[in-house]
């Protein structure tokens, strides 16, 4: 009877060691595909995940302002990468409010670029809130300058 209890006392622990081992070997596998991705350091890095559509994160330090894109993955032949304003640096005080909102760009699989350099082909609060950043300062430069306009016309009558 002491055998037996024995056999099934370590049979148990059998049990419990392989069901741990499945679980933790799910988790990896789930956090690599759904989670995983590769960091990239620098810009090449970033452009060929890009350009084959495979995850990766990248930070670009850039003069205006630090950028994040995650390479999400791909859908119906375009590949999604979101873009995250992390900080607007100094010189660019309509920018400052922006920190933290993010877009999604699709570009086709195969393209490589800085993805917030087209707005067109992204969507989201930090899309909306770029242009009217941009509206802004087109309007500031016509208002700015409308004298000298006014003043060219005068002067060819």
């Amino acid at each position: 009877m002491e055998l037996k209890e024995v056999l099934e006392s370590d049979r148990g622990r059998w049990a419990i060691v392989s069901i741990a081992v499945v679980v933790i070997l799910v988790a990896v596998i789930v956090y690599l595909l759904l989670l995983g991705g590769r960091k990239c350091g620098d810009y090449s890095c970033f452009k060929d995940s890009m350009a084959s559509c495979s995850k990766a994160e990248y930070i670009n330090e850039m003069p205006e302002a630090s950028w994040g894109y995650t390479v999400l993955g791909s859908s119906n032949g375009q590949c999604t990468i979101r873009v995250k304003l992390l900080q607007a640096k100094q010189g660019v005080i309509d920018m400052t409010q922006l920190g933290g909102y993010y877009m999604d760009c699709s570009y086709p699989i195969g393209i490589s670029t800085y993805p917030e350099s087209d707005l067109s082909k992204c969507h989201g609060r930090l899309r909306e809130e770029l242009q009217n950043v941009v509206i802004k300062k087109l309007y500031a430069y016509i208002i700015e300058n409308i004298g000298q306009v006014g003043e060219s016309l005068r002067n060819a009558v």
